[in-house]
């Protein structure tokens, strides 16, 4: 029987190391669209958006990072995300980003950039959200 090729997985934030360990499959929130990485995929980088990367580990269990932006690349069956924040699911705590949200729907920008950020700093409330509710 052959044996079954793994992906290699780094997500790594300026301030420390995330995640990095071995994965059957990989989906990624691409700027534009999910993108999924299994091993044998050709080389590429892609734009990330703010969302949820879901790695699935070789024994079958997904693990769930909330990242904000950023960059992945895969290469020889690596899977490198360069990102500028990233969360854990286990390191999402809910009541505190409900906290969060509703601070913000309480804001009221008025120029254009305000709502801009506005709808940036909601999206990575949302996607830590989503995170945690993936938990293992």
């Amino acid at each position: 029987m052959p044996e079954t090729k793994n992906l290699h997985v780094s997500v790594v934030t300026p301030a420390k190391p995330v995640y990095d360990g071995a994965a059957k499959a990989v989906v990624a929130p691409a700027f534009d669209g999910e993108v999924g990485v299994l091993p044998g995929h050709a080389s590429f980088l892609a734009l990330l958006g703010t969302g949820v990367v879901r790695v699935t580990t070789p024994d079958g269990k997904l693990r769930s990072l909330a990242v904000r932006g950023g960059f992945l690349q895969v290469h020889q069956d690596r899977v490198t995300v360069l990102t500028q924040e990233s969360v854990a699911s286990e390191e999402v705590a809910p009541d505190a980003l409900q906290t969060e949200m509703d601070r913000l729907a309480e804001e009221k920008p008025t120029k254009f950039e305000e709502r801009e950020a506005l709808d940036a700093r909601r999206a990575w409330v949302k996607a830590r959200q989503r995170a945690g509710q993936r938990r293992n």
